[in-house]
């Protein structure tokens, strides 16, 4: 289902790498080295995830222009690599990878390892079971100050996925495959969505507590869905300013998800001024919707391991959503956050963060919250 209009004000980002990768560029920039491994930079690779051009450094979420209007925290995280994912196919019997990461002082937080933070997951693609199965993570040693490299056997050859760090960067990256071996870009999805999936919001937006990159719900939505995705969330900074749904408005999207309730506050209660769901969430969506009218919008509540009440700020959101519809909004699905996890209280690390066991019970969620907002195009596989 193609549901993206053209925005009424500022241009569209580009489209994800994969539609616009040059496979005469990789070939013709790659270098052979002493032991016959081929390496291609990774920004000739097919790249999703990356959405914009006009960036500070290759792998940055956003462009760079992002002003002081947007607090300091997304300008900040922008070079966080969440979401970001190359994906090929290859006939290799062997991948090695190296990178460079962003931050080099810190690999791990104090409730997220090393291997979700800053570590690269690769997936392959398993035509048995029609889904992708986890191959390996890689992880920064501890005691690696720049570049490291990892090598993985790939006899089976064909479709690689390898997601980036959530909470940590790229400043370089590196695919070696045996010298006579070719890379390209996998085939249309069987979905038949190929325009990205944009998911704005929060620390769990951005995948912690997840153990590895490919079990942060938004990159496993991703798979079971069959759809591309970018990933805006920003660890206590989605706030909702209305710069951030110019910037959302840029990407030629099939869905926007909007999951910012954790990092608002509230005028019922007082706190957090400057980011109350009741002055931001309004102006945001209706710019957003402006500049993309045809485009669907998931308007989520705040998920709760405890899977209590809704408290002000969802109260708020889901009678906004109630008068959008009765405006004539079409494309709207409202996401509660009771029922997101499982009633065990066994889905987080600290109350609110999910571990992989929470994550994919959100997965579940919000996938079929997508899914609806996208139509019969997209279908859950339930897989992780």
């Amino acid at each position: 289902m193609n549901t993206a209009a053209s925005p009424s004000a500022s241009p569209s980002a580009p489209q994800d790498g994969i539609a616009t990768w040059d496979p005469n560029m990789a070939a013709e920039n790659a270098v052979v080295d002493e032991n016959g491994v081929k390496w291609i930079d990774g920004k000739n690779l097919p790249l999703e995830g990356r959405v914009f051009d006009d960036v500070e450094h290759w792998f940055d979420r956003l462009p760079a222009n992002v002003s002081t209007s947007v607090n300091a925290g997304v300008r900040g995280m922008k070079h966080h690599t969440a979401g970001m994912q190359f994906r090929f196919r290859t006939d290799s019997k062997t991948l090695r990878f190296k990178w460079t990461p962003w931050n080099a002082s810190r690999f791990a937080m104090g409730h997220m390892p090393s291997t979700g933070v800053s570590g690269i997951d690769i997936y392959r693609w398993d035509a048995g079971s029609g889904r992708w199965l986890h191959e390996k993570c890689f992880r920064m040693p501890d005691e690696a100050k720049g570049e490291f490299a990892f090598d993985l056997p790939w006899s089976h050859g064909g479709p690689c996925l390898v997601y980036l760090p959530l909470y940590n960067g790229i400043r370089s990256f590196l695919l070696g495959i045996d010298a006579e071996a070719t890379v390209e870009p996998l085939p249309p999805r069987a979905s038949g969505v190929e325009k990205p999936v944009v998911f704005y919001g929060t620390s769990i937006t951005q995948g912690a507590c997840a153990s590895r990159p490919g079990m942060a719900f938004v990159n496993i939505v991703g798979r079971n869905l069959d759809v591309p995705v970018v990933n805006l969330g920003f660890a206590g900074c989605g706030w909702m300013e209305l710069e951030m749904s110019d910037h959302l408005a840029r990407i030629d999207a099939s869905c926007y998800v909007l999951d910012c309730l954790w990092n608002m506050g509230s005028t019922s209660v007082g706190n957090l001024p400057g980011r109350f769901v009741e002055e931001n969430y309004e102006p945001f969506i209706r710019n957003l919707r402006a500049k993309r009218p045809g485009v669907p919008i998931v308007m989520a509540g705040q998920c709760n391991v405890r899977n209590g009440e809704p408290n002000p700020k969802e109260r708020f959101v889901k009678a906004l959503y109630d008068r959008l519809v009765a405006e004539g909004w079409q494309g709207l699905v409202f996401l509660p956050g009771t029922g997101m996890f499982a009633d065990d209280s066994e889905g987080t690390v600290d109350g609110c963060h999910p571990n992989d066991y929470g994550m994919v019970f959100l997965a579940k969620a919000y996938g079929a919250a997508v899914s609806k907002a996208l139509g019969a195009n997209a279908t859950s596989r339930d897989g992780v």
